[in-house]
């Protein structure tokens, strides 16, 4: 019995830590931190020479800034988690919508092109549109001749160039001109679903037609859906 206990002591004794410990110190101070730092400073003050009221007063006043200081970050910080939860619900109220965005992919549901538009900052002398199919064949070129200015509706039937209805999807419009310079002075913009988010350290995205990444500011229009 008396070898048993000196054994289990032994072992005790062997599996205490004795590395040395090392103080962390803290990177960032609390208030109450700053609480303790002036309560020590008038436990070891030289009796001789007290605090004046003054420096004491202004001491007071500096801690009360910093306690301020304090409940003001948690206010805002409380201010950016409602907005952050306010945003989140915004998003999720945006998934399935139909909206106006700023793209070339276009999209075809029930047989029926979704629309779309073409901007142009100058007028153009021929203009053609081709549409390809997610695995890039063109399906359809569409002819829109001299167009002014402005914006212009796509007007597009969702059929390929044998009268074919193409299947709902997503497809891609590549400007056909007579110059590139014609091409840089036109923009697409394209009805589609937004279709999904990622929210990934405080910053949204949302996913055009299941694959384009746009923000919400990108979103030009919501359409409502036909009863």
């Amino acid at each position: 019995m008396i070898e048993n206990r000196v054994q289990t002591e032994n072992k005790l004794f062997t599996e205490i830590d004795t590395k040395p410990k090392t103080r962390v110190p803290k990177k960032v101070l609390d208030k109450n931190d700053f609480m303790l730092l002036f309560i020590k400073q008038l436990e070891y003050q030289d009796p001789l020479k007290p605090l004046e009221n003054n420096e004491m007063a202004t001491q007071l006043a500096l801690f009360n800034q910093v306690d301020q200081l304090f409940d003001l970050n948690e206010k805002i910080k409380q201010l950016i988690e409602i907005a952050q939860n306010d945003k989140i619900q915004t998003i999720s109220e945006l998934i399935g919508k139909k909206s106006l965005v700023k793209s070339n992919i276009g999209r075809i549901e029930k047989g029926k092109f979704l629309g779309g538009k073409v901007i142009l900052d100058e007028p153009v002398n021929d203009l053609k549109l081709k549409v390809y199919d997610s695995e890039g064949n063109l399906v359809r070129t569409l002819d829109l001749g001299a167009l002014p200015a402005g914006q212009q509706e796509i007007e597009w039937d969702g059929k390929d160039e044998k009268g074919k209805i193409l299947p709902d999807g997503n497809y891609y419009f590549s400007i056909k001109t007579s110059s590139v310079e014609e091409a840089d002075l036109i923009t697409i913009k394209t009805v589609g679903r937004i279709t999904g988010a990622l929210l990934e350290d405080g910053q949204s995205q949302l996913l055009f037609n299941g694959y384009k990444e746009i923000s919400i500011s990108d979103i030009e229009k919501i359409i409502a859906e036909e009863a």
